[in-house]
């Protein structure tokens, strides 16, 4: 597993309004035999990085695409979180930065014991906007499943609580769970770079289809900062 010391990430905001298309999201399994949950990441708004190995052991959602003029852009200093936790179902998880695949879908990382944060979004820093953080429940270069197979079991009021690049934590309270089928989840609702300060945990669930090699629900979580 990973370690992760404290450093600042500098990512390019995009400022000017551009046409985005929001498109569908796509299986993510991983290559297990299991039937628990399993991870998957939406909607993007930024060029892709380079991928990570070993693609074809996690499929990803795809995601909205944008363009934007270079004289629009801001850069600014965002604190990268690099862990979360999740003490009423004892989970604790290792975060790195993702960003966009060559074909236009989110990054995840690949072993389901490590959580992928959107680095075009907002940092659970930040003073508003969604920060996301997303892993797969199962992977075939894993050697079992990983920690958000248990995500489904958080309750509205439970702590979450996310660990800065800085030293810092970040205190968040659920104020939802959602176990939605994946052609029904509103991808815009949980990718918003503006308004409230929130934290969004996503991976998958409900049955797996073996032939397509996906589950059918997304589970999502929703936090709001803890006053």
């Amino acid at each position: 597993m990973p370690v992760h010391s404290p450093r600042h990430h500098r990512v390019i905001r995009v400022i000017a309004g551009a046409a985005a298309v929001v498109l569908l999201l796509a299986g993510c399994a991983t290559g297990g035999e299991e039937d628990p949950v399993v991870a998957s990441a939406p909607p993007a708004v930024s060029p892709a990085p380079t991928p990570t190995p070993d693609a074809a052991a996690r499929p990803l959602p795809e995601v909205p695409v944008r363009s934007a003029d270079l004289a629009s852009v801001e850069v600014e200093t965002v604190v990268e979180p690099v862990g979360v936790a999740i003490p009423s179902i004892d989970v604790t998880l290792p975060v790195e930065p993702v960003g966009v695949e060559d074909d236009g879908q989110m990054e995840i990382p690949p072993r389901a014991e490590i959580g992928g944060w959107y680095r075009y979004g907002a940092s659970p820093a930040d003073d508003e906007g969604t920060a996301v953080i997303a892993a797969h429940v199962d992977s075939i270069v894993s050697a079992d499943v990983g920690p958000f197979a248990r995500l489904q079991e958080v309750a509205v009021g439970d702590p979450v609580d996310v660990t800065l690049a800085d030293g810092s934590t970040r205190g968040f309270t659920v104020t939802e769970v959602r176990r939605t089928p994946k052609p029904s989840v509103q991808w815009d609702d949980v990718f918003v770079r503006g308004g409230g300060q929130r934290l969004v945990l996503i991976t998958c669930g409900g049955s797996f289809d073996r032939g397509a090699r996906s589950y059918s629900d997304n589970v999502i979580v929703t936090a709001e900062p803890r006053v």
